[in-house]
């Protein structure tokens, strides 16, 4: 469904909605690019009515709830996403306009409505679905090229840190593919790109999909061509005032899962991180261990 059908159904649903829902429906409609930005409980006080108004009206208009009518708005920008260059272009102009405490207010803002609407229960939801996947596989496999690379680190760094068995595909000298050869359908695959999205993440997934792996997808819209094969999608916001993505939710999401595995495996993280702290003790690895502190004396 495209954006026009959107607000063609917006409008043409209007003259029908309780008071409430016109009142939400008329704020979608005059501030189509601040939802694509905004969480539900921002719009929603934006437009002075209830959060449940807002899923209430999603609902009407054949949505499981509000997340997947925004997600079509945001579509909307990014189809609308001009060059690089031109972005930086806007960007630098705007700061000679307003100064850079404008410009930064503007980011810290867009960056922490996007962090609130990881609260939201759709997306809460796939967070746990996605962590009980994680608990459940034989092996954690993680991709993402580019931007996306370092969240997929950190996740792979985390869980093998509490123990679990996990392998980041680091693509080094074109050869990070290749231990997908062992994937099984009782492994996992966390895969992360956004748009354009990168030819070797969405090929890893495609790949995985063949072997029946379960996947993870982390990527910015459920159109995403990771989406299609995924277990589970978990749509992390990345539009800013800036020409740059953000990549603060992803990570964000990366911690949570990482946190919900610790917690449920219990004493088996407990043992796992002692001796993780031990060998790194033994190796001198950061300025306080005790092997650091002989070879100083």
């Amino acid at each position: 469904m495209r954006m026009t059908s959107v607000e063609d159904r917006l409008l043409s649903a209007f003259d029908d909605l309780p008071p409430q829902l016109q009142t939400a429906a008329r704020w979608l409609l005059d501030h189509r690019d601040d939802v694509a930005f905004l969480s539900m409980r921002e719009v929603a006080r934006r437009a002075a009515v209830a959060p449940a108004t807002m899923t209430r009206l999603a609902q009407r208009l054949g949505y499981d709830g509000f997340g997947g009518l925004r997600e079509l708005f945001a579509d909307a920008v990014r189809a609308r996403a001009v060059p690089f260059r031109e972005r930086a272009e806007g960007l630098t102009a705007r700061r000679d306009l307003d100064g850079d405490s404008a410009l930064l207010a503007d980011t810290l803002a867009v960056i922490s409505a996007h962090l609130r609407a990881l609260s939201e229960p759709e997306t809460q939801a796939a967070i746990v679905q996605a962590a009980d996947i994680l608990q459940q596989c034989e092996r954690a496999y993680w991709v993402g090229a580019r931007s996306g690379f370092a969240p997929m680190h950190l996740g792979a760094y985390l869980l093998s840190l509490i123990g679990e068995k996990t392998r980041l595909l680091d693509l080094a000298g074109g050869i990070g593919l290749d231990a997908l050869v062992d994937l099984t359908p009782a492994d996992a695959l966390v895969a992360l790109t956004i748009a354009p999205y990168t030819k070797t993440t969405v090929e890893a997934v495609a790949f995985a999909g063949e072997r029946g792996t379960r996947i993870i997808a982390l990527t910015d819209s459920r159109t995403s061509p990771i989406a299609r094969n995924a277990s589970v999608t978990i749509i992390v916001p990345t539009e800013t005032p800036s020409f740059l993505h953000t990549m603060t939710p992803a990570f964000l999401v990366v911690e949570c899962l990482a946190a919900l595995v610790a917690a449920r495996r219990g004493q088996r993280t407990i043992d796992a991180i002692a001796r993780a702290e031990e060998l790194l003790d033994r190796l001198g690895v950061y300025t306080n261990s005790q092997s650091a502190r002989r070879r100083r004396s």
